[in-house]
This record gives structure tokens, sequence and C-alpha cells, in this order.
């Protein structure tokens, strides 16, 4: 062996460190970055840390959570955290409980990289080759943002990222496929939409000469990790799936909903990978089916999966008319990093080496650069305002209802995490996430119509009512004597992410429920007590 090739596995796991540097690095801006569906995990955690059940309103349990596995975690740590499952005194002191979220997910995007490198070796690819796709993933402008949030997506990208390795040992190597269909089954904990994953695995084994044991072996391994919280959520909550399953979807197979989805995803997706994705493009294009012919079987059904994970995740989303953000498409991310290294691999092979280095530094600085931008001219400068926002007027108001209500005091909103964090007051999701009989409501007759006939009344009849609008008190008609809204006060939030720009305002109104049993006789009747809801045993969506 030559002084160069000694050389080249110590420069290999230089660069790794350095780009896990930069990982870190990309990260630390969104160190004070909160959402409101983080505060939805860290209530689920604290709930669960103080005895009060997998609930949200405490001691009312509800699969409200898409990820059971990360308010698990947050709840396991939590306990090694002094004053955890306490709520904070001020909205201003970043919750203990989010310092751990944070702390998991960074810890979660590290392994990722790490994981992500061995995966290319795996894959017989160099040393230098191998350090393009972990550079991809810690350059990514979406990863660091939700890296930072404390939401679940770094824990779905690692488990995404180790269930492909696994499968690579599966299919190249032979190994038993208990260990993929575990971490498959976990990774379905982290993210429902890694299902179809376990589905394309399961068409990768089943396309090759794969054995009965390994069939059994996926299958088992799901089993032993999804089973015992299966039964544990039908136990609990009589349902499977969680709630988001509904709330979150607007009407399957609705084809105006998924064209507009898929748009949204394209969006998304163009604005950090468009390289990658070019480029897995035009290598599928032009060297796919040829390259593909030239591999064993089992390499063969591999790629195939790769390739068909994000096409798969895209129009499962867009199928299930659900509302693109863009952490529900990071899961994709390391099959278009793998796609995208290994067709750049393919156009530059046929480059004079200084042209192949070039073109290789010209690609990973476009992709810094594009993905750079990105997090200084939009990501950041968002996070900052959003989360001020957020704090200041859903955080303040929890506060308010803490310091100013009786225990017990339901509020109606659409926007439950950060309220229901620092109020410790039952709420009325009028989306469904917590109230499922909501989820079909909403869909069919729409969130305006929703507040403004008060179609939440059958579930509970809220005290107050907060309002999301991009008009301030817009529920509040002193010149109709049969408005059961009286606005106490409207409180702005600069935007609620990058696709819904400008204004927003939340309005606090308490509800006149005398007013609307005067215009509404029929209905008075059956009238449900004030200030409590029916919040157990709704119907199910």
């Amino acid at each position: 062996m030559s002084p160069g090739e000694r050389r080249r596995p110590a420069l290999a796991g230089v660069a790794l460190a350095a780009i896990l540097l930069l990982a870190l690095a990309h990260t630390a801006p969104f160190r004070g970055y909160l959402t409101d569906d983080t505060f939805i995990h860290l209530q689920f955690a604290k709930h669960l840390l103080a005895g009060a059940g997998f609930s949200f309103n405490a001691n009312e349990p509800t699969y409200g959570a898409t990820s059971p596995l990360w308010v698990l975690l947050i709840a396991t740590a939590g306990v090694l955290v002094p004053g955890s499952a306490s709520t904070p005194a001020d909205v201003s002191t970043m919750p203990a409980l989010a310092w751990v979220a944070k702390a998991w997910g960074l810890a979660c995007l590290l392994l990722a990289i790490a994981l992500l490198h061995r995966l290319g070796r795996r894959l017989g690819w160099t040393p230098g080759l191998a350090l393009v796709a972990p550079f991809v993933l810690a350059a990514n402008a979406w990863a660091a943002r939700w890296t930072g949030s404390g939401m679940e997506t770094p824990l779905a990208i690692l488990l995404v990222i180790a269930s492909l390795d696994a499968l690579a040992r599966t299919l190249i190597e032979g190994r038993s496929a208990w260990p993929m269909g575990a971490l498959l089954g976990f990774a379905f904990l982290a993210r429902p939409e890694c299902g179809l994953l376990f589905m394309l695995a399961a068409a990768a084994l089943l396309g090759t000469a794969a054995t009965r044991g390994r069939c059994i072996g996926l299958v088992g391994g799901a089993a032993l990790a999804v089973g015992p919280w299966l039964v544990t959520a039908w136990h609990w909550f009589h349902r499977l799936l969680p709630n988001t399953s509904a709330a979150k979807a607007g009407a399957f197979g609705n084809l105006e909903l998924a064209a507009a989805a898929l748009r949204t995803s394209l969006r998304i997706l163009l604005a950090t990978d468009a390289l990658p994705v070019a480029l897995a493009v035009v290598g599928l294009a032009l060297a796919g089916p040829e390259a593909l012919r030239r591999q064993p079987p089992e390499r063969r059904a591999f790629w195939i999966a790769v390739a068909a994970w994000p096409l798969a995740l895209v129009f499962g989303l867009a199928m299930g008319g659900v509302q693109v953000v863009s952490r529900y498409l990071l899961p994709a991310l390391p099959s278009l990093a793998l796609l995208g290294v290994a067709s750049m691999a393919w156009l530059t092979d046929r480059l004079r080496a200084p042209l192949r280095t070039a073109a290789w530094a010209a690609l990973l600085l476009a992709y810094a650069g594009q993905n750079g931008f990105l997090t200084l001219r939009y990501d950041l400068p968002h996070a900052i305002r959003h989360t001020a926002g957020l704090r200041s007027s859903l955080g303040e108001y929890g506060l308010w209802a803490r310091r100013q209500t009786p225990p017990g005091t339901l509020f109606a909103l659409p926007d439950i995490g950060a309220f229901g964090f620092y109020s410790n007051r039952p709420v009325l999701d009028l989306f469904g996430l917590v109230t499922p009989g909501m989820a079909p409501i909403t869909v069919g007759a729409g969130y305006d119509a929703v507040v403004e006939r008060l179609l939440f009344q059958p579930f509970g009849r809220a005290t107050y009512l907060i309002d999301r609008a991009q008009v301030a008190g817009r529920l509040a008609r002193k010149d109709d004597p049969d408005d059961p809204y009286r606005l106490l006060e409207s409180r702005t939030i600069p935007d609620l992410g990058l696709t819904r720009p400008g204004s927003w305002f939340y309005s606090l109104y308490e509800v006149d429920w005398a007013v609307y049993d005067r215009s509404h006789p029929h209905l008075a009747e059956l009238k449900t007590p004030v200030g409590h809801g029916i919040i157990m045993g709704l119907p199910r969506s």
C-alpha cells in the first residue's frame, strides 16, 4: 500500500469530522426556534412525566401526537432534567423540555450524517465519494431548520438512513432482515409515512431470491418494534393511527388538493435540492436502465427501492390531500442524495482527473451556496420572527388563561400547542388533532364556517375561542344582536410559515352561549355544560 493510500482513511475521517462541524454550525442559529407543533410534543411529554397519561389535555388520553416515538424519547430524557414536568412561569425562557428535544434532534442529525457515510462505503464507493451525501445532509437548509426546532424530523431522517443501510446489508451482504424490519417499524413510529418505505423494502425482498426466513425477519422485526405500541394505542385510544391522519388530510384522492400538494412539494424540493434532483433525473434517464441491467439482482432491487422512496412519499402525501410543509419531505433527502451522488459519479467518470475534481468542487459549492442563501435570506429571519410572534401571542394567551381563569375552563382554537403548554387548560382543537371528531367537520365545512357558525359546539361549549385570521377581531359584530362573540383582544404574529407570509392575528373572544341558544333554539336542548367539553368518547374520524 502506497503512502497516499494509507493517508486516505485518515483524510476521510478528518473530512467527516468537518462535515459534522458544518452541521453543528448550520443548526446553531436555530437553537432558539420554536413552532406550535413543537409545543404539542412537549405537552404530551410533560403530561407523561407528570403521570397524566399520553394526553394533551391532562388525563384525557388521545392519539394526537404524530410521532409517539419522539414523545417517548423526550419524556425518557426529561426524567433526568429537574422541573421538566412543570409549566414555565414566562414565555421568554426556553422550556427545559424544549432543550431536551433540541438535544435529541442534534444527536439524531449527527448520527444520520455518520451513518449515511457508512452506507456509501457499504455500497462500494471510495472514501471521498462516500462523503458527498453526508455533506448534502449537513448543508441542507430544511434539515438545519427542523433540527433546531425540536421536532421529530431528524429522528425520521436517521431511521430512514438506518433502514436503507439495513436493506443494503440484507440484499447485498445476505444479512438477516430482522434488524431492517425493526428499524422500519421504529421509522413508522417516528413518521407514519415511513410505512410506505416498509412496503418498498418488502417489494425489494420479494423481487429477489429472498428466502422465507428473510421475509419472516422483515415482518417479525417490524412487529417487535411496532406491535407493543399498536396494542397500547388500541387499548388507550381505540385507534391504530394518529389523529393527524384525519386532521392533516384534506380529502383522500381529491385531485385538486393532490395537484396543489404536488406543486408545493416540487417548490420545497427545488428550493434546497435542485441539484441532486436534477442529477438523479438525468442519471436515471440516461444511465439508469443500462446500469440496472448490469447490476446483480440484489443491488438492482436496492437502487429501485431507493429511487421509489421519494416518489412514494411525495405522491402519498399528495393523494392524502395533505398541506405539505418542508419537514414532511425531509425523510426523502437521503435517497435524493444517494441518487444524485451516483448520477454525478457516472457523469464525471468520463472526465480527466483535474476536470473531475473541478466538477465535484463546483457541485458542492453550488449546493452549499443555494442552501446557505436560503438559510440566511429566508429560513433564519422567519424562524426568529415566528418564534417571537408565537411567544407574544399564543404563549401570552396561555399565561393569561392560567392566571385569570379557573382550572378546567375550556378554550377552542385552531393552533393548540403553545397555548395548551402554557395555560394548563383543556382545549377543543378545531382541526381535530386532540378532538378527532372535529377533523371531518373542519375538512368538509372549512375553518371559517366552523368558527362563524360555532360548528364545534357539539364537542364542547368553550368559554373562550381564539380565532386565527388575517383580520383582527373579525368575528365580533357589534351591530348583530345574535353574535355570541365578545372580543377581548387581538395579538399579531408576523407570519405562520414561509408559504403563508404577512401578518396574522390571534383574536381572543368570550363566547356567550345564551345568545347562541336564543338564535338556535332547536340546539339549546342538546347543549353541553359551558366550559366543559365532551373530549372523551368523541366520534372517531
